[in-house]
């Protein structure tokens, strides 16, 4: 098996993108009416991610794309972590940490002083997975004021980097 490569998003996959993301909200999260004209920002990922200063990256595995990850850019050198998903059969390789890795370092570079996220209190594997890289749980209330709030999400995080 070749090693995972994390490359930023270029439009040439955008549409393996949004059947890898929504395939899983549909199939693993169970997670219904989600289609691709619901979920605006995968209509226009570079608009809404890296042309608005934030990022958008895929782990590949052999050309296929095997993890998402973004981060939209907020006031005050804030971030969002936003579309984070590894495909479910190659969970246990690393892939989420490296692309976690990969874009905070990024985020770093680029001035950004702290990361927030939001997610499903049913998700723990994630929560899991953001409270041992250094993310540290907060309540609603102490989300920046310009942070892109989800419906369904019902905890919070944040990282200093």
């Amino acid at each position: 098996m070749k090693d995972i490569e994390i490359v930023k998003y270029t439009d040439e996959f955008k549409q393996e993108v949004n059947e890898f993301i929504i395939n899983i909200k549909l199939h693993e999260f169970d997670i219904d009416n989600v289609t691709y004209n619901n979920q605006p920002d995968l209509k226009d990922i570079k608009g809404t991610y890296i042309d608005a200063g934030g990022q958008f990256w895929l782990a590949l595995l052999d050309g296929k794309i095997v993890g998402t990850i973004a981060l939209t850019r907020m006031k005050n050198n804030n971030s969002a972590l936003k579309r984070v998903y590894v495909d479910e059969n190659i969970r246990n390789m690393k892939i989420g940490k490296k692309m976690l890795d990969h874009v905070i370092q990024n985020a770093h570079d680029d001035g950004i002083k702290s990361i927030y996220l939001g997610t499903i209190d049913k998700f723990e594997a994630a929560q899991h997975f953001y409270r041992k890289n250094g993310f540290h749980r907060i309540p609603k209330e102490e989300l920046p004021k310009d942070f892109p709030l989800v419906k369904v999400d019902n905890i919070f995080y944040y990282k200093d980097i």
